[in-house]
């Protein structure tokens, strides 16, 4: 089984056609786990609408971040390869059936989709955020080569996060599975990365402090390991 974790935070006018789209390019043999931070928009109660295209949502109480909006996706997910995703289309659907064969065909145990290998873009963000995302980027070659470690669109076998410990905060739950997780190989696959259409952006001033905290975190996890 596959389990896709979408973290969502007033996000009406995407979810449903995304789970729609969602079932379109997978068809079988997957579950959908929304995550809500008490959208008061009633996104979560969108979904609870939604069992029969293989959705659910697990609704928390606050506006208590990503990070730990997938972490506790990752305890409720059933499926053997696990999947993150945005709900605001910023990520292809098209390219999911790209991130999940290496890991069927044992060729990785974890992929991502990535903005800045060749093939692949950004489209519709300002220069400053384009700015700050390369600044971060370019920190995070501190700790791993991947190109895209803050892409928050990745598949992953589940053996590995079996057993790690996982903590951050904000935005960036990629960075710290690429330190603590258990595996051999990964791959990244091209994708453009298209900025919302609908609904309102959640980054702000906090998250790029919070990616600098965790980047603290994680240098000091990484070499006194």
């Amino acid at each position: 089984m596959i389990s896709i974790i979408i973290p969502t935070y007033n996000e009406k006018e995407n979810i449903k056609k995304l789970i729609l789209d969602i079932n379109r390019i997978l068809k079988k043999d997957f579950e959908i786990i929304v995550v809500d931070d008490n959208s008061q928009d009633g996104t979560g109660r969108i979904v609870d609408k939604l069992k029969k295209y293989n959705a659910k949502c697990i609704h928390r109480k606050g506006k208590l971040g990503l990070a730990s909006a997938v972490i506790e996706g990752f305890k409720a997910a059933k499926g053997e390869i696990i999947g993150v995703m945005d709900a605001d289309f910023s990520h292809d659907i098209n390219v999911i059936p790209k991130l999940i064969k290496p890991i069927i065909n044992n060729e990785a145990e974890l992929t991502i989709g990535s903005r800045y290998i060749q093939g692949g873009k950004i489209e519709n963000w300002p220069l400053k955020r384009k700015i700050i995302s390369r600044g971060a980027t370019l920190l995070s070659l501190l700790l791993t080569t991947v190109k895209d470690p803050m892409s928050g669109f990745f598949f992953l076998n589940k053996e590995v996060i079996k057993g790690i410990e996982l903590n951050a905060k904000g935005y960036k739950i990629l960075l710290e599975i690429i330190v603590k997780g258990k595996y051999n190989k990964v791959n990244e696959i091209p994708y453009t990365f298209v900025d919302r259409k609908a609904g309102k952006s959640k980054l702000n001033k906090k998250e790029y402090i919070d990616y600098l905290r965790n980047l603290g975190n994680l240098l000091r996890y990484k070499y006194l390991n």
